[in-house]
């Protein structure tokens, strides 16, 4: 009993400390340093391409996201387990509610993997072409970097509003 107890206070631990610095620094991110750089730009550039490129943010950000997704898979199923099947779990409010919350987390999860990613890639590449060009950037590098930092937005923004969606549902779902 005292193992098992041991067992899922540590996988609490993993999984709330990743949600935290994930949720959190996505949360600085959307409200406070996107709008600060583009206030500043171009100013900004050498803050981001250190932010994104050498600190590689978006790699940590998915780590902590895995971390808190894997942490929580394995309470959800030690759950699962606790209700006496799946079907159990998913009938009960609590288990409906913690369900969502984890679809939530792997959307949120799944738009960092396969949207900002590439996007963010994307964008430093073109950044170092455009700072290596003599004379202001081409027309069309220019217009695609416009386009990649309008997406970035849009997806660090729905990011985090799934992983609102998450945080609500894991907080709250006892109380439905």
């Amino acid at each position: 009993m005292i193992a098992a107890n041991v067992f899922m206070i540590v996988f609490r631990i993993i999984h709330i400390a990743a949600g935290v610095a994930w949720a959190g620094s996505v949360f600085l991110f959307v409200l406070y340093i996107q709008p600060s750089v583009a206030a500043i730009a171009p100013a900004g550039a050498p803050f981001v391409a250190e932010l994104l490129g050498k600190r590689k943010l978006v790699d940590r950000l998915l780590m902590y996201a895995a971390t808190t997704i894997v942490g929580g898979l394995v309470l959800y199923v030690r759950l699962w387990d606790q209700f006496g099947g799946f079907g159990n779990l998913i009938g009960s409010t609590y288990g409906a509610v913690l369900t969502v919350g984890a679809l939530a987390a792997i959307a949120g999860f799944s738009i960092g993997l396969f949207g900002t990613r590439p996007s963010v890639q994307r964008l430093l590449a073109l950044g170092r072409q455009m700072a290596q060009a003599e004379g202001p950037p081409a027309p069309d590098l220019a217009a695609e970097f416009q386009r990649l930092q309008v997406r970035l937005k849009m997806l660090a923004r729905t990011t985090l509003g799934f992983i609102t969606i998450s945080v609500l549902a894991m907080a709250t779902a006892q109380y439905w």
